[in-house]
């Protein structure tokens, strides 16, 4: 999944559905890809398969993830500044609008810095054995 651009204007009427999470999702998962470019490996929880209609619904261990990840990247990558983790538990009020606006925004800044990192290396062009050297 590439890259999509997170939503970080999320209001308290606003509905979270299956093409949130999976944005959410897919854009830990590419932020992770572009760290491993730049970083050693570093710990990050699998988060399963993208959800569809037919499995509607979400867990308090499915929001924990994200909010891991988001401190694994942290800890594997540049100790970027993204605001409190949150811990969710079962039979408890779901994530909240502002809480959604941290995640996302985080996942933005991670990128974007990450992003400006990988296109900001130094890169020398040769060829050995005798090449020309640009």
């Amino acid at each position: 999944m590439a890259w999509s651009e997170p939503k970080t204007d999320w209001k308290p009427n606003d509905f979270f559905n299956i093409q949130d999470y999976n944005r959410i999702k897919g854009n830990l998962n590419e932020i992770r890809q572009l760290a491993l470019t730049l970083w050693p490996e570093f710990y990050f929880e699998d988060m399963g398969e993208d959800k569809t209609y037919e499995d509607y619904s979400f867990y308090a261990d499915e929001m924990n993830r994200f909010e891991a990840n988001v401190e694994h990247i942290c800890q594997g990558t540049f100790p970027f500044t993204v605001g409190e983790r949150m811990t969710f538990y079962d039979n408890t009020p779901f994530i909240g609008w502002q809480e959604l606006n941290r995640l996302e925004e985080a996942c933005r800044l991670m990128y974007s810095n990450l992003k400006s990192r990988e296109e900001g290396r130094k890169m020398l062009a040769f060829t050995l054995n005798g090449g020309l050297f640009g």
